[in-house]
């Protein structure tokens, strides 16, 4: 059992699992979607790796918290998560349909533990979001000696040794998929250095900054 107990409202569970997709088929029904619960888990999600982090490292500003609680709750992190938990298999959508966007797996991470938030409260998600989630999957002293901004390094990098750094950045259209995406580029002294892809503009940026890096001379 993936929750680890067994489940009060199995509806719940069923919606946190129902892709928007499915739903705007039919006209029945139209809020049993997943997405209100992903925005309850994602708050819940968030407090609770906040809390934890607080409790973990007492000595530690507010700028390394803020850092840390962001690398956990990445989209990329929860994707990667969510594939592992085997979402892929779980999740709703219309008929054999294949998703695309992969964000969409951690997307019913976050509306599961909106469902458990609902159906066992806020200890009940705690207990899930650090027992299944954060002790099995997650590697906080690894994740300490990471630097997953990329952004801010390649400006850094760029204030250095005074070269000019420039982000464009804009909202892909795709019919074939109800989900917004967007496509970035960065620019180093007006040439481009690197292109990416990403659920939110942000994401897309820092998948940008990471293939300039990669290119850059030693």
């Amino acid at each position: 059992m993936l929750t680890g107990f067994i489940p009060g409202n199995a509806e719940l569970y069923r919606c946190a699992l129902t892709h928007k997709s499915l739903v705007s088929l039919s006209a029945e029904n139209l809020n049993f979607n997943n997405e209100r619960l992903e925005y309850l888990g994602d708050a819940i999600l968030s407090a609770v790796i906040a809390d934890y982090l607080f409790s973990r490292y007492p000595e530690c500003n507010e700028g390394f918290l803020t850092k840390m609680r962001a690398r956990l709750v990445s989209r990329e992190n929860l994707n990667r998560i969510a594939l592992k938990m085997g979402f892929d298999k779980m999740i709703i959508l219309p008929g054999k349909s294949v998703p695309t966007k992969k964000h969409i797996y951690g997307n019913a991470l976050e509306a599961f533990i909106g469902a458990i938030f609902v159906d066992r409260g806020f200890n009940g998600a705690k207990r899930f979001i650090i027992d299944k989630i954060l002790h099995t999957f997650l590697n906080l002293d690894e994740l300490e000696c990471e630097d997953m901004d990329y952004k801010s390094r390649i400006i850094q990098w760029g204030q250095k040794n005074k070269k000019e750094i420039s982000f464009e950045s804009y909202e892909m259209t795709d019919d074939a998929n109800l989900q917004p995406a967007f496509a970035s580029t960065i620019q180093i002294m007006n040439t481009i250095a690197g292109k990416g892809r990403g659920a939110t503009k942000k994401e897309a940026q820092q998948h940008a900054a990471r293939q300039a890096l990669n290119n850059l001379p030693c």
